[in-house]
């Protein structure tokens, strides 16, 4: 078990790890108290660690919005989850206003845990029961930290609605991607599915834990003035999922989406160019997608049936006390490996 207990960001690029946690508030009666066993390394930890981060934020903070615990307290209402194991939304959604009224994600008060309100970078954590879900499937410590990116994916996708014979480009083969991936091939049946992956070393990687999957690298930007009709050229895929969260990505996503096609977008940047002659002259239609609350239970149900799959997506994992080397590079035979997901650990298992 890890001596260091609470991990605080307190600027890009200072970590600050305690061998306590911080005083907690008294319970009030929709409250839990979670002991945290881990948490998973989102692309947004490591933006707020390097200080890239395109969104809303803040600091001092307590990263984290990946994660898995067991209850170990309650306040009055909360006892029917006292020793469950459990996860937990991003969203600090407020139920009551008309954003929540449709869907959560999109909340008018909302708050992100780990992002711009502490998330579960430390032992112990009180959080209301409402953002919490049982691990029904007893899928382990392991497997449910990573319930929360895949809700993610199966919340966009389902905004799609991809058919099985459609064509399905996915752009950025990281851990959204990977996750959008299985969703599609596992879920909706979707018979063709091609990732594009910027990283030659990544793109490697992702080949030798889904020997199956078609993983290439995307073509080189063509910027020549072609004409109406060249911006159509090459584009075939009615469906493009953007998961890179680049500006290359998305306007590789734009190029090869054919005309009438829809684009799924899961970055978060503050400022992007788009190129906006391909989106109108092809008559694309753009969707965004945030957050996946409303998905973790179907998610924890397809994480059961895929477990295998699922687990080939932690590649590196760091007790609490080497927090730090979770954020560095990671390097394999002296040379640069490639990271799907890293996990920290506080707690002995080691699923």
């Amino acid at each position: 078990m890890s001596r260091v207990q609470d991990l605080l960001l307190t600027a890009p690029g200072e970590l600050h790890a305690a061998h306590r946690v911080p005083p907690l508030p008294a319970l009030g009666a929709d409250d839990v108290l979670v002991e945290v066993d881990r948490i998973t390394l989102c692309g947004s930890d490591h933006r707020l660690y390097d200080g890239t981060y395109g969104g809303p934020r803040a600091y001092p903070i307590r990263f984290g919005h990946e994660w898995s615990g067991r209850v170990v307290d309650t306040g009055r209402d909360g006892a029917a989850l006292l020793g469950q194991w459990v996860t937990g939304d991003c969203s600090r959604w407020c139920g009551d206003c008309a954003g929540c009224s449709g869907d959560r994600n999109l909340c008018r008060h909302i708050e992100k845990f780990g992002i711009t309100v502490d998330g579960f970078s430390s032992r112990l954590k009180v959080v209301d029961r409402r953002y919490l879900y049982p691990d029904t499937c007893a899928l382990g410590a392991g497997l449910l930290a990573l319930t929360e990116f895949f809700a993610v994916a199966d919340h966009g996708l389902r905004r799609l609605a991809p058919g099985a014979d459609d064509d399905v480009l996915v752009i950025g083969a990281g851990a959204l991607g990977l996750a959008s991936y299985l969703i599609l091939t596992g879920h909706y049946g979707v018979r063709s599915v091609r990732l594009l992956e910027a990283d030659p070393a990544k793109a490697q990687r992702v080949r030798e834990l889904f020997p199956a999957a078609l993983v290439e690298t995307p073509p080189p930007p063509d910027d020549r003035d072609t004409g109406y009709a060249g911006l159509a050229e090459g584009a075939d895929h009615p469906v493009v999922v953007e998961c890179s969260g680049s500006q290359a990505g998305l306007n590789t996503a734009l190029t090869l989406a054919r005309p009438g096609g829809r684009v799924l977008c899961f970055g978060l940047r503050r400022s992007t160019e788009i190129r906006t002659d391909l989106l109108v002259v092809k008559g694309l239609t753009l969707i965004g997608s945030i957050g996946g609350t409303g998905s973790f239970p179907a998610v924890h149900a397809f994480l059961d049936a895929h477990r295998d799959q699922a687990a080939r997506l932690v590649t590196h994992r760091f007790p609490a006390d080497a927090a730090e080397q979770a954020f560095a590079a990671p390097v394999t035979g002296g040379r640069a490996a490639a990271r799907i997901k890293t996990q920290i650990v506080f707690g002995e298992e080691d699923q």
